[in-house]
C-alpha cells in the first residue's frame, strides 16, 4: 500500500512539473538510447560466447565469463555513480503517521525493484543461451539469469550505501577504495576472486540453494545497513544547524587579470567550493579521478596493456569528463537560486557562461596532470591523452553547456542526502550519456579508419575547432536563452 502511494505521488509530481511536456520528448530519446545499448549488449553477449567457445579450450564459456564477475560488478558500480541518487522526497512523508523505519524500508524496496537492475540481462541471457543451454537446458539459463539479477540488486544497495556515506562525510570515499583495492590485491596475489566468481556462477547455473542464499544474505545485510545509516542521515539533515563559523575568505586575486570574465570565474569557483552540494561533488570527483588515474597507471605500465586498453581508455575519458558531467551539466539549475540578480544587468548572462566555460577548461588541468604519468612512464599514448583533453574542452563542455536551454528547475545548494532530486531531467541523462560514450565511439571508429596517430590528431582538431569557435556558439546559446528568459525565470522561481 505504501509503495503504491509513493509511486502515485511521484507520477503526480512529474505531471505537475512545469517541464512535463518537455520531459516527454526527452524520455523518448532515453528509450531510443536504451534500445540501442540493449541491442549492443545482446550482440556482445552472442559474440563473446562464440569467442570463448573457439578461443578457450580448457574452460567452458560460462566459466571464463564468471571469472570476471567482479569486473562486471565494478563496471556496474561505476555506471551507477553517474546516476543521481534515488529521488527520495522523504521529508513530506515525515509529517504523516507512518513509522520512519517503515518509510525508509519502502524506499529501499523500490531501489531493489528498479528496472535498471534487469538491464544487464540483455548481455547475460543471450550469452547463457549460447553457452549454458547446450549443457544445462532452459533451467540453467533461468537460474543463471536469476543469480545475475540478485547480484545487481546487491550491487545497487552497496552503491547507495557507499554514496550515502560519502555524502555524509568525504572521508568515507576510502570505503569503496579499500574494498576494490583489496579485491584487486587478492586477485593479483591468489586469484581467489576469479575462483569465487566461477564457483558462484556455476552454483547459480546448477541452481544450488547455497549460491542464492549467500547473495540474498548479502542483500539483507546491505538493506539493514542502509536502513540504519539513512535513518541517521534523516535526523542529521533535519537537526542541521546553521553554520555561523568565521571562515577565511579567499579573494582569488589572480583572476582579476581576466577582467569582468574573471569576476564570473570567481563566482563559479565560489559556487563550487562554498556550497555543500557542489563542494561534496567536487571533492568526491577529485578523489575518484586520482583513484582512476592510479588504476590507469597500473594497467598502462603492465605487460597486458593491449587486453586492458578499452578499460584504460574509459578511465581516461571518465577522468576528463567527471567535473563537467557532475557540475556543468547543472548549468542554470544552481544559478536558479539567485538568477534574478544576474539578469538585472545586460550582458551578465553571456559573461556568466563565458566564465563557467573558462573555469571548467582550467579544471581539466587536474585530470591532465593525473593521467600524464601513464603516458610518460606507461604504454598509454600521449596523443590519446591530449586528444581527450582538447576534445573535452572543445566538444564535450560546449555540449554540456547547451543544457542551459533546458535546465529550468532550481537545484539545491545546501542539501546533502535528502535534498530534492526532481530537478534531474531526461535531457540531462541523455547528454551525460552522450558525453561519456561519444569519445569512446569516435576512438573505435577513427582508429581503424585513420590509424591511431591520425585518430588522435582528429580529436585534437575537433577540440581546437570547438575552442576557437567559442564566441560563435556561446553567443548563439545566449541569444536563444534570452528569448526564453522570462519563462525560465518563472520556472526557476517556482522550483526553488
Amino acid at each position: 500500500m505504501l509503495l503504491k502511494l509513493i509511486r502515485r505521488n511521484r507520477r503526480l509530481a512529474e505531471r505537475r512539473s512545469p517541464v512535463y511536456d518537455k520531459n516527454r520528448y526527452a524520455k523518448a530519446l532515453v528509450y531510443a538510447f536504451t534500445a540501442f545499448w540493449a541491442a549492443y549488449l545482446v550482440f556482445v553477449g552472442v559474440s563473446l560466447s562464440i569467442a570463448f567457445r573457439e578461443g578457450i579450450s580448457c574452460l567452458e564459456g560460462y566459466d571464463a565469463l564468471n571469472c570476471g564477475l567482479a569486473v562486471f560488478l565494478f563496471i556496474d558500480f561505476l555506471v551507477r555513480l553517474t546516476f543521481p541518487l534515488p529521488a527520495q522526497e522523504i521529508k513530506p512523508y515525515l509529517l504523516l503517521p507512518i513509522r520512519k523505519r517503515k518509510l525508509i524500508n519502502a524506499f529501499l524496496v523500490q531501489i531493489g525493484l528498479k528496472p535498471f537492475n534487469l538491464f544487464w540481462l540483455f548481455f547475460f541471457v543471450p550469452f547463457g543461451i549460447m553457452s549454458v543451454m547446450p549443457l544445462y537446458g532452459i533451467a540453467g539459463v533461468v537460474g543463471y539469469a536469476a543469480g545475475i539479477w540478485l547480484l545487481t540488486v546487491a550491487n545497487a544497495y552497496w552503491t547507495v550505501l557507499a554514496r550515502t556515506l560519502t555524502r555524509i562525510h568525504i572521508a568515507w570515499i576510502l570505503l569503496p577504495i579499500l574494498v576494490y583495492g583489496g579485491t584487486l590485491c587478492l586477485e593479483l596475489g591468489t586469484g581467489w576472486v576469479s575462483s569465487l566468481g566461477m564457483t558462484a556462477g556455476e552454483g547459480m547455473i546448477r541452481m544450488k540453494p547455497s549460491a542464492y542464499l549467500a547473495v540474498v544474505s548479502a542483500i539483507a545485510v546491505l538493506c539493514f545497513l542502509n536502513s540504519r545509516i539513512q535513518q541517521a542521515a534523516i535526523y542529521r539533515e533535519l537537526a542541521r544547524k546553521e553554520d555561523n563559523r568565521t571562515r577565511r575568505v579567499r579573494q582569488y586575486a589572480w583572476m582579476d587579470k581576466f577582467g569582468e570574465t574573471g569576476e564570473y570565474m570567481k563566482l563559479e569557483l565560489k559556487l563550487i567550493l562554498r556550497n555543500k552540494t557542489t563542494s561534496t561533488n567536487f571533492k568526491t570527483l577529485t578523489a575518484i579521478t586520482v583513484l582512476f588515474a592510479l588504476m590507469t597507471f597500473w594497467m598502462a605500465a603492465g605487460d597486458d596493456f593491449d587486453s586492458l586498453s578499452g578499460t584504460v581508455h574509459f578511465y581516461c575519458v571518465y577522468c576528463f569528463c567527471a567535473y563537467g558531467v557532475a557540475i556543468l551539466s547543472r548549468v542554470m539549475a544552481y544559478e536558479g537560486n539567485y538568477l534574478d540578480g544576474l539578469m538585472a544587468r545586460k550582458g551578465s548572462l553571456y559573461n556568466l557562461l563565458k566564465g563557467k566555460y573558462c573555469l571548467h577548461c582550467l579544471l581539466l588541468l587536474i585530470p591532465l596532470c593525473c593521467i600524464l604519468p601513464s603516458a610518460v612512464w606507461g604504454n598509454l599514448s600521449a596523443g590519446y591523452v591530449f586528444g581527450q583533453f582538447f576534445f573535452t574542452a572543445g566538444v564535450t563542455l560546449p555540449m554540456l553547456m547547451q543544457l542551459a536551454l533546458v535546465n529550468d528547475k532550481t537545484a539545491p545548494l545546501t542539501s546533502s542526502v535528502w535534498g530534492k532530486g526532481q530537478w534531474n531531467t531526461a535531457y540531462q541523462s541523455v547528454t551525460v550519456f552522450v558525453a561519456l560514450t561519444l569519445p569512446l565511439l569516435l576512438n573505435k571508429l577513427l582508429t581503424p579508419l585513420l590509424g591511431e596517430t591520425a585518430g588522435n590528431a582528429a580529436n585534437i582538431a575537433l577540440g581546437l575547432a570547438g575552442m576557437l569557435s567559442r564566441p560563435i556558439w556561446m553567443k548563439a546559446t545566449c541569444r536563444r536563452l534570452m528569448k526564453k528568459r522570462y519563462a525560465m525565470m518563472e520556472n526557476l522561481r517556482n522550483t526553488r
